[in-house]
């Protein structure tokens, strides 16, 4: 096994998936790339405030 995959391997079994299998391990390596690229489009400097308010009321939507 080559050290990249002994690397990938042993950050799964940081989150407990220690028996995968060399598929599985590659589907793993495919989530992981897909996950740092979303979380890396998510801007790191938002303010609470920058929130956008919720537009949904229970109440003025039942009322309908």
């Amino acid at each position: 096994m080559s050290e990249n995959m002994d690397t990938l391997r042993q950050e799964a079994e940081r989150f407990g998936l220690s028996r995968l299998t060399e598929q599985q391990l590659t589907q793993f390596a495919r989530a992981k790339a897909s996950a740092e690229r979303f979380a890396g489009g998510i801007p790191s400097n938002l303010q609470i405030t920058a929130e956008p308010a919720h537009t949904f009321h229970a109440d003025k939507e039942a009322e309908s």
